[in-house]
């Protein structure tokens, strides 16, 4: 999906400049993000009298956002023409809609903006793609190691793991205790796993060449 961003830096840009560049890149939607102020609490989102998409994305964002955070709901304002009040939305000619993401002058909704601003920004992007009839592609995590040892091998490179992942287990890392014989039992595969999950990769059960030099990292920086 591609886009462009009306700036890269916190400067002062004039209106009649945004919506010229708007225009001139023909987006399919237009987003204005805001942070409110004057007294208040919690996000709102304005969108056209005229209705339409703009009024669509308007909901399907607002329907994200207080998934995590409170809502004031989507909005219209009016010039003394009984035309849309903001530029952003009345000069743009794809549909626009403009957020407020919180009041920065409330110390609750502050906190919040500076905690999950990423949290906000993925609300925005899913009611956008919504918006725009894109199927999200589910995240599938890394594999940390396709091959390596794994349940129901019995070995020396096994054992040699076992000993690492009690280590681990001593100085807090997991919380696992390992199979008494030699085999990669259920014991081992959870600790594996936990740590996997820890790390950020697919929980699969296998520790190659990679998990051992990670584990032995993660260790380094205990002892």
């Amino acid at each position: 999906m591609d886009y462009k961003l009306s700036r890269t830096q916190d400067i002062d840009t004039d209106m009649n400049s945004k919506t010229a560049m708007y225009n001139k890149y023909d987006p399919d939607l237009v987003v204005d993000i805001h942070f409110n102020a004057g007294g208040g609490q919690g996000f709102e989102v304005y969108h056209s009298i005229v209705g339409g998409t703009s009024k669509t994305l308007a909901n399907n964002i607002n329907e994200e956002v207080k998934k995590i955070v409170s809502s004031r709901g989507i909005k219209t304002k009016l010039d003394s023409n009984n035309r849309d009040y903001f530029a952003i939305i009345r000069e743009t000619e794809a549909p626009a809609v403009l957020l407020e993401g919180g009041f920065v002058d409330n110390k609750k909704d502050a906190d919040f903006i500076k905690k999950n601003y990423k949290k906000l920004a993925e609300a925005y992007a899913k009611g956008i793609v919504k918006t725009l009839g894109i199927k999200e592609k589910p995240y599938k995590l890394p594999v940390m190691d396709n091959s390596g040892s794994k349940k129901g091998d019995a070995n020396s490179a096994v054992l040699n793991l076992k000993e690492l992942l009690l280590l681990a287990k001593k100085i807090g890392l997991h919380k696992y205790g390992m199979d008494k014989n030699r085999c990669f039992g259920d014991g081992t595969l959870r600790a594996v796993n936990s740590l996997l999950r820890q790390w950020g990769y697919s929980q699969n059960g296998i520790a190659g060449d990679n998990f051992s030099k990670r584990l032995h990292t993660e260790i380094e920086k205990k002892m």
